[in-house]
Formats: C-alpha cells, structure tokens, sequence
C-alpha cells in the first residue's frame, strides 16, 4: 500500500514539472515577440524605397518591397531581392546579419537596433565597426 505522504510528494513534483515547463514556454514565446518586433515594412531615409523585415527559423532576413528611382540608380536596389539575411536577435539588436551591396556585390556586416518601435538603427559595416554607415529607417504603416 502506498504511503499518504508519498503519494502527495509525488503529486506536487509532478505539478512543480508541469510548472516550469509552462515557464519555460512563457518565456520563450515572449522573446520571441520581443525580437519579432522587428517584423514589417521599413522605409530607407529618402522615403522612397522600402524592405519588408521578415523571420525565418530564429533569423531574421530584409527583402527589398519597393524601389524609387534613386534606389535603383544610387543603390542598384532592386524589388524582391534579398537585402540581408541572417540577423540574430541577442535580447538587444539583431546583429550577425550580412548584407550584399546590390551594386558592387561587396558583401558587408549589417546591426539593427531599435530605439522606439517605429524607428530603427541600421549599422552597416566591412570587418571592423569603426568604419561604418548608420542609417534610419522608418516602419511604413499598414495602407
């Protein structure tokens, strides 16, 4: 016969097992929430072109959504095209990232930051972060 003590420890082990797996996913959907803001259509400074942000596995990759003029003749940007691939998200940036200059094919280390939810802080850079290009890009609203 089983002992009443046992019983009720074995219980509330079991119920203490289910509690932090329930934690754990919790915790788990929330980071991923939290790195997916990043997810939608941001626009380039000049306002003219755009890339659509989008998450793949736990990476996060920019495709180009829309080309202006200068964007094609400055940029060589062109619609559909990948622009970044393989950002990882550390809690605090999305970083890892390589982007591939759509003109001279110059393949370089790309950073994003957000500072508020409708900005963010892109760093692109070759090697080292002390020679860099930052640019603000903007999230276009849902039309």
């Amino acid at each position: 016969m089983n002992n009443p003590n046992e019983s009720n420890a074995i219980f509330i082990h079991q119920r203490l097992q289910w509690f932090i797996v329930l934690l754990f996913l919790l915790l788990g959907a929330k980071a991923d929430q939290s790195a997916d803001r990043i997810i939608g259509r941001w626009q380039f400074p000049s306002k003219g072109s755009s890339v659509d942000i989008y998450r793949k596995g736990n990476l996060y990759f920019a495709r180009v959504a829309e080309v202006d003029q200068a964007g094609e003749q400055n940029f060589g940007l062109m619609k559909d095209s990948l622009l970044i691939r393989d950002l990882r998200f550390d809690g605090e940036v999305w970083s890892g990232g390589r982007l591939i200059h759509p003109k001279t094919g110059m393949s370089l280390n790309a950073e994003v930051q957000m500072f508020r939810p409708q900005v963010i802080n892109v760093t692109i850079y070759k090697g080292i972060k002390l020679l860099h290009r930052k640019f603000i890009m903007t999230r276009q609203e849902k039309q």
